[in-house]
Order: structure tokens, then sequence, then C-alpha cells
């Protein structure tokens, strides 16, 4: 019997490594009688995975004037997900469940029904904001319901249990469900959000009271620290976002240490909120297969045409703030804090990376926070999003940057345009575009459009290498170390002016810390990777040789230990801003500093002006001896995988016109390149010569179909457009 597991960020079939080639279809917009025709296109173009939403809205019906759930299409036939992961299983191919309870996919209130809607239902209390109000759902301008109100948890434990019994015909090794997504980049699609915009609501609020209680044991130590004066930890205010009329000049948010603590304190909370839910709804559901995630990516907020949005009831991010993003996702979201409870996964909503570097500078950190899938990859919303989406080079370019990256595999979202649906189930899209989505590979009457030609090159060409490319890894030149309490007081610090301690510099981790950092390394062909600070010790024998950070006056003794173990194991660190001088809790700590002391500067590389904002940091590095493996022309990106036999290079132009000369210096090989309009492809080279090629030389944004020439040593390889060999 085959065995499917995951580890290490990947799936493996027995003992080698699969590569996942999965198209998300939503049977729930769709026919019956079309499921087995579009599977099969699916198929045909080498797709190995189907993964699919379960939304709750759509399965919750009626009888006798009571609630319950209908898998069979008794009353619908687009209800029928027994049938469809019958049809899927019999034409061989996997399937990665997700039920929600929350999915998005532009479904009302997210996919909830409208039983648990706090809009629609007066008994179920709403999640909350800082001021108090309600969160809203984007689409619809319907109010969510609070995850841990005592009513809407037990309705969720319901769902989730009666998803069970339907799922565990079908979960591996019995059957060809391989692995779980619960929710929809964590909470309500939160995982980028600012820290004010979810979690006041009383039963998340009491968890946090609780967490204060656990860490500080007394109130007194509390008042200590925070420099407060109140009776009970049930006193304690949450923080709200500063209100500063725009005429006047902002307040400092910081002045004391109390005033850090509070902000430390509440990103700890909701990194546990978000995790404590994915941990209830798993328990839940209760199979023991893979749960992955599908994180929103590192990246500002994304414009969406959705129509006739209500203004109403939209609260946009204040401009100071909106720069800080990063930090938002880095104080939160703690991938290998939480590998115990989910996989990591990403998702594509970015931007269009073939037509701006900075999307492209963050499809690859995104890709790079950790091994996992690109669990959504754009293939079809050219309407909802960015026009060009309509063109094959957008998803095949973007798809190619995420496997650069580090991503295991990729989900074509989605794979089939739907007409079926009804207002009750989705009452907003359809006053955009007919289908959903609008431009797929294959079109709501099953005709494969130039986008599914576009898909099957590249699936094939990772059906015969994608195991091969798992294989290899991925050499990391420099990793920068993510430290959760620095980003926890970033969140709500824009600049100097919320800032009330002249003498010490705003802590960064992500906004002029790794964002900057990442994209002036990158240019100059360096492969930059991040991680936690605290888990660099977990695996000393993995552990990177060149970590870098941007330090503050305050660090835990227990990170500064670990600093401080890496440099005298002898490892090198690049280091800036203030040095620690206190723990977290206000007593001095100097741990890091009385270590680089001790140990002198030969792999320590120190100032206190901040690297990340320097053009010259990749000049400095160098010059200490510290190189990127890769090298290539300042024009284009190239990242390679590497493994004892192969090595594949991935590269990426983004000229618009004209012809290009190119090179990549990988070791001892020297590879030229003559490029057109946003050219992309990758190359596996064993033993000096190129043995398969994956090239795109079509820009169907431009109209411009591109000679392409590749030389290495005496090896030439020519062709025009698109092509692979």
């Amino acid at each position: 019997m085959t065995t499917i597991t995951y580890h290490d960020g990947r799936f493996w079939k027995d003992d080698s490594p699969l590569f996942l080639v999965a198209s998300d279809y939503q049977y729930y917009r769709d026919r019956r009688g079309n499921w087995e025709d579009r599977l099969r296109k699916l198929k045909q173009a080498n797709v190995n995975c189907i993964t699919f939403y379960i939304p709750w809205r759509h399965h919750l019906v009626w009888e006798n004037g009571k609630p319950c759930h209908d898998f069979s299409g008794k009353t619908k036939d687009s209800r029928d997900v027994i049938g469809f992961m019958k049809c899927v299983q019999s034409l061989g191919l996997l399937m990665i469940a997700k039920p929600g309870p929350f999915v998005h996919s532009e479904l009302n209130v997210g996919g909830l029904p409208d039983l648990v809607c706090p809009s629609l239902n007066e008994s179920v209390a709403p999640a909350r904001r800082h001021h108090g109000g309600p969160v809203t759902w984007c689409y619809d301008a319907t109010q969510l319901p609070a995850p841990w109100e005592a009513d809407f948890d037990a309705m969720v434990r319901h769902w989730l249990e009666s998803v069970h019994d339907i799922l565990v015909p079908f979960a591996h090794p019995n059957g060809s469900v391989i692995a779980i997504q619960l929710n929809d980049e964590t909470v309500y699609c939160t995982s980028n959000d600012p820290p004010w915009n979810i979690g006041y609501e009383p039963s998340g609020v009491r968890y946090y009271h609780r967490l204060l209680a656990d860490r500080y044991k007394d109130i007194a130590t509390f008042n200590r620290l925070h420099g407060t004066q109140y009776e009970a930890f049930e006193l304690i205010p949450t923080p709200k976002l500063p209100g500063n009329p725009a005429s006047e000049p902002p307040t400092p948010v910081v002045s004391q240490l109390g005033d850090l603590l509070q902000y430390i304190d509440w990103a700890e909370y909701q990194w546990r909120y978000r995790r404590e839910t994915y941990a209830n709804y798993k328990r839940y559901l209760d199979l023991p297969l893979p749960y992955l995630t599908n994180y929103a990516g590192i990246t500002p907020p994304i414009d969406e045409n959705i129509p006739d949005q209500d203004k109403s009831v939209e609260e946009p991010i204040p401009d100071d703030y909106v720069k800080l993003y990063p930090e938002w996702w880095f104080a939160m979201n703690r991938i290998e804090s939480d590998a115990d409870v989910h996989h990591y996964g990403m998702i594509s909503w970015l931007g269009v990376a073939a037509y701006d570097q900075d999307v492209f500078s963050r499809y690859i950190n995104t890709a790079r926070r950790a091994r996992g899938i690109n669990m959504e990859e754009n293939w079809g919303f050219g309407m909802l999003y960015d026009a060009k989406s309509r063109f094959p080079i957008i998803p095949f370019y973007q798809t190619l940057v995420s496997i650069a990256g580090g991503a295991t595999g990729y989900d074509i979202y989605c794979g089939v345009s739907t007409d079926y649906w009804d207002d009750s189930l989705d009452r907003i899209t359809k006053k955009q575009c007919p289908t959903f989505p609008s431009d797929a590979p294959i079109d709501e009457n099953g005709r494969c459009r130039p986008m599914y030609y576009t898909a099957k090159f590249l699936n094939d060409w990772f059906a015969e290498n994608g195991e091969a490319l798992l294989e290899c890894s991925i050499t990391t030149d420099i990793t920068y170390l993510l430290y959760a309490p620095y980003a926890a007081v970033s969140s709500w610090i824009p600049d100097a002016r919320y800032w009330g301690l002249a003498d010490r510099a705003i802590p960064r981790c992500g906004y002029e810390g790794f964002e900057p950092f990442s994209k002036v390394l990158q240019q100059a062909g360096f492969s930059v990777g991040m991680i936690e600070l605290e888990s660099l010790s977990q695996n000393q024998s993995n552990s990177p040789k060149v970590v870098a950070i941007q330090s503050a006056f305050f660090m835990d003794e227990s990170a500064q230990r670990t600093l401080a173990d890496h440099v005298e194991r002898g490892g090198w660190l690049v280091l800036s801003s203030d040095l620690p001088e206190i723990d977290l809790l206000g007593q001095p700590c100097t741990i890091l500093r009385d270590t680089l002391k001790a140990v002198g500067i030969d792999r320590i590389l120190y100032q206190l002006d901040n690297y990340s904002t320097n053009t010259w940091l990749p000049r400095l590095l160098m010059e200490s001896g510290i190189t990127p493996h890769l090298s290539h022309d300042a024009s284009l990106r190239a990242y390679a995988h590497s493994s004892n036999t192969d090595q594949f290079i991935f590269f990426f132009t983004f000229d618009t016109v004209g012809v290009h000369d190119k090179w990549i210096e990988a070791g001892e090989h020297r590879i030229e390149l003559q490029t057109g309009s946003k050219t992309c492809g990758v190359l596996r080279v064993r033993d000096g010569r190129i043995v398969s090629h994956l090239i795109k030389g079509t820009n169907e944004v431009e109209g411009i179909e591109s000679e392409i020439i590749i030389r290495i040593g005496e090896q030439v390889i020519r062709g025009r457009g698109d092509f692979k060999g």
C-alpha cells in the first residue's frame, strides 16, 4: 500500500518527495453533471490533487424547522460532496479538504451560514475591534461571530464533527484525502491584519487576562513593571489605536517600559488567539491527517474590485500605519512556534510579480518564510484583481517565483470557471462577472482556454522534474532572525513622532528591518532566509552560518543566550542598532553584549546605524568574506536549488520589450542568456550540461513572442515563445 506523509514542508509518497500539482475546484458552484468532465480535464493537464472548500452555508439546510446538513445532494445536486469525493477518488486524484468553518471564497459571510451571523441572529455575539464595533465581512457587510463565544463554538463543533463523519471513509490511507486546511488565512482572513482589528470581544479579552495572570503571576508584579495601579487583571484595558486628529501632531505611545510590555503582551495574545482557534477546530474535526494553512502574503492590504462594496463599513488603515504590515505579520504569525499545530502554506494575493519588483520580492519572502505549498495561486481572477491576470504569463511567472522561493508545490486557484450558484450562496460576485472566477483555465462550458494549455505546459514539466527538485536543498547565504517582541512594539510605532524614548532607537523587525534588508541583498544575488530567533538553536546541526538581526535595548535572556551561543559555535552575526541592556521584565541583562566583547570581532559585523537601509550592505558582506552562492546580471533575479547530482536554476527578467543579454554564474558554470519580454524559466543542470529546461518566452500581456538562446559551455539551446525539453 502506498503511504503518503507530510514532513519537512513537503508531501512524501513512500520514501520519495511528492511534488504537489493541485487545482482548486469549487464543486458547490457547478452542476453535478459537470464534475467528472472537469476533473478529467484537470487530470489530463497533469494535476495530481484536487483541493476544495466545504462551505458550511451551502450544506446547512432546514427540515421541519430544524437545521441539518445535506452532504448527499438530496436537496440540491451541488451539495453532493460525498459524490464529488467519490468521483475525484475514482479518477486516481488526491484530495485536500478545506471545511472551514470560515472559507472566504467570495461567499456570503465568508461561507458561514446565516444562523451564526450576528447581523442575522442577534443571539450570536460578534467579534470586536479595538473601538468596540463589530468585525464585518468586506464582501457583504455582514458581522462575523466571536470565535470563542460559547454558542458559536458549539455550532462550529457540531459542523466539524459532521464533516468528520463524511471525510473518514475518504481519509488516507483508506482514501485519497491526504490533508486538511481549516479556516482561511487564519481567523477571518486576518493573517496580515493590524493588531487592532480583531480579538476585542469579551471571550477573547478574558483569555488575554488569563495570559497576563500566567505571565506576571500577581497583579502587584504587573503594576510594578507597567507603572500602573490596577486592582485585578480583569480590570486591565486592551490597547487601542491612537486617535490623533490629522491636524495635531501624534502623541507618543511609548514613553516607559510598561508601554513596551503592553504591546508585547497583546501580540502574544493575538498570536495565541489564532493558534488556539486553529487547535480547537483541529480537535473538533479529529482526523489523523496533516493540517495545512494558507497564510496571506507578507504584503500590504490588496485592493479588490468588489462589486457594490458598502464603504460605510470599511475601516481603512490610517496612512501612517500602512507601512507596518510586515510587523503585524511577524508579531502575530509564529510559524516555527506553531509547527506542532499546523504546517505552513502560503497564498498568492500579493500583486503582479512580473510587473512590480517589490511584489516579486514579497513572493520570494513569503515562500521563503518556511517550506510549504503555495495553496492558492491566482489562475483565473482577472476581474476581481489586476486585469493583467487574464493573461497566462502572469500566473505562470508567479507560480515559478513561488517555487524558486521554496514552495514545494502549487494549487491552481481556480482550475474551473463555474456559473451555477444563486444569491443565497454568493450574492456579490455575479454583479461583477457571470462566472467564478472570470478567466480560469477551463471555462464554464468545459472549454479549455489558452490558460489551460499554459498550466498543462508547466504541470507536465514538474510532473517529470518535481521529485528531483524536492530532493534538492536551498542554499541560504544569510538568515534574518525574526523577534516577535520587536515586531509587536513596532506594530504601533509608525515613526519617531509616536516614540517617547529619544535616547533609544525604535525596535524594528520587518519594516526598516527584514523588508529592506532582503530587497537589497536579493538584488545583489544573495539568498536570504528568515526564522524566529527562538528557533535558531533547535537544530544546531542545521543552524545557518550567517544570521542577522536589528536589535534593540531590550531582549529576553533566552534570546540573548541563543545569539551568544551562535557566535560561540563559530557562526557569523550581522547586528545593528542598540545592544540589549535589559530583559522583557526590565531587569539588567547583557549576555549578548558580554559575549561580543569576549569573542572579538572576527565574525561579527556591528554598527549602530541600521544596516537594512544601506544599499552598500552587500559590498560590506562580500568584503568580510560572506559571498552569494550564485551571481548574476543585476537586471534579473536567479535562484538555485541543489542536490548531489543536480542543480535547478530559476531565472526571471523584468524587461518589457527588446532583446537582452543576461548571465548567471553558478559555481564553475557560466550561463549566458538572450531573453525577451518578461522571460522566465528553470534549468536543470547536471555535470555542466542542461538536462532539462522550461522556458516561457511569450508575454501575452504585450503580445510578444521572443526568441530565447541559452548557452552553457559549448551547449546551446534555442527556442521561440514557450518551450521545454
